[in-house]
């Protein structure tokens, strides 16, 4: 009789998270780039605009944003300079460095007799696809014109959402398209050790191990400290997880995966490397470790063709 509850409990879990997983559809990324003056060194709404429309889309409950502050650390790093509108390929790159799946970026024009318009684009990272809202007032209420666009944003993006987001893949797919993608036949041995944040010693397994299941698929021999085969090519890197806010039932996580990849025996530095990826689920580990096999994946994708050669 006890066993027959516990498996009913069980049971009413399961079909109450899936019904709640249902209520609560996977979160979009979207990070907001400048609104900017079409005007030569005139900043004189850009800024507030883009303040007031990145705060009006936090609320969305459906929508993760990049913060502030790490969108313009990442472009800082990589020395990414962009002004104005922002294209499909600046899109991509700057996807991949901050996880962020729609790219929203803007342009005002006076009009004269103290009119405005303010321009948006929104641009899918992964898919390219491009959209674009247009809205016209008075200068003086320019808060309430901004507010407007961001309803309108928030409206596009979420009538689009197939369109911003490329076809999930199995795992089995991915390594797949990772495999056609090698042409070399070059096979290094590698060693692999992601870790995490000041802690050289403590490993990420699953980062870890993501890399190296990929690597054995693709035909490269992978080894560690414990075999006797040295190494031909080290990877090394860290892994930084961060929490992001929760929507429902849904936990998200962002992860940076800063990779190294090394000659072992003349130093030599074949690439420097990094991934943003996000995870989504109920569960926070199921969350991370989502987000760890994607960015994996995705670097994977653009080093091992490099190691075949």
């Amino acid at each position: 009789m006890k066993t027959l509850s516990l498996h009913i409990l069980i049971l009413l879990s399961l079909t109450f998270g899936a019904f709640a997983a249902e209520k609560n559809p996977m979160s979009l990324t979207v990070a907001v780039y400048d609104f900017t003056d079409a005007e030569n060194n005139s900043n004189e709404f850009g800024g507030k605009v883009t303040a007031l429309v990145t705060a009006d889309l936090t609320t969305e409950t459906n929508f993760v944003m990049v913060e502030r502050s790490d969108l313009k650390k990442a472009l800082g790093e990589q020395a990414i300079g962009i002004s104005g509108m922002v294209n499909s390929d600046q899109a991509a790159r700057i996807g991949q460095l901050t996880g962020a799946k729609v790219l929203v970026s803007g342009q005002i024009i006076k009009t004269g007799k103290g009119r405005l318009v303010i321009i948006a684009n929104i641009v899918g990272t992964e898919s390219g696809r491009l959209f674009a809202e247009k809205i016209e007032g008075a200068s003086e209420n320019f808060a309430d014109l901004a507010s407007e666009m961001s309803k309108k944003i928030a409206h596009n993006i979420s009538d689009h959402k197939s369109a911003f987001i490329t076809d999930t893949l199995s795992h089995d797919d991915v390594l797949a398209r990772i495999l056609k993608g090698i042409k070399g036949t070059n096979r290094p041995t590698v060693s692999v050790n992601l870790h995490f944040p000041n802690n050289a010693k403590f490993p990420s397994s699953t980062a870890t191990g993501e890399m190296g299941l990929v690597l054995q698929k693709t035909g490269f021999t992978v080894v560690d400290a414990r075999s006797e085969q040295k190494p031909d090519i080290e990877m090394t890197g860290v892994v930084d997880v961060s929490k992001g806010p929760q929507r429902g039932n849904l936990m998200t996580f962002k992860v940076v995966v800063d990779i190294k990849v090394q000659e072992r025996r003349t130093g030599k530095i074949i690439a420097f490397d990094r991934q943003t990826a996000e995870g989504v689920d109920v569960s926070r580990v199921s969350a991370e470790r989502s987000a760890m096999a994607s960015a994996v994946d995705i670097l994977a994708e653009r080093i091992l063709p490099v190691l075949a050669q």
